[in-house]
């Protein structure tokens, strides 16, 4: 999921800052899903997706 959200975020023209905050969490929350140093809840993945205008299984 990792490089997955990254690219695409990247797509969009997205900061890290922006998504997170859209996100309501930390940046450096964020910047952990983008390093593959932690796995988002469902709740938290379905969001992402959202906010990348995408969905979930385009992300994994």
């Amino acid at each position: 999921m990792s490089n997955k959200i990254k690219v695409r975020r990247e797509q969009l023209n997205l900061t890290q800052k922006e998504v997170a905050d859209q996100l309501h969490i930390a940046e450096s929350a964020y910047q952990r899903y983008e390093q593959d140093k932690s796995e988002p809840a469902v709740r938290r993945a379905i969001a992402i997706a959202k906010v990348l205008k995408t969905t979930v299984d385009k992300l994994y």
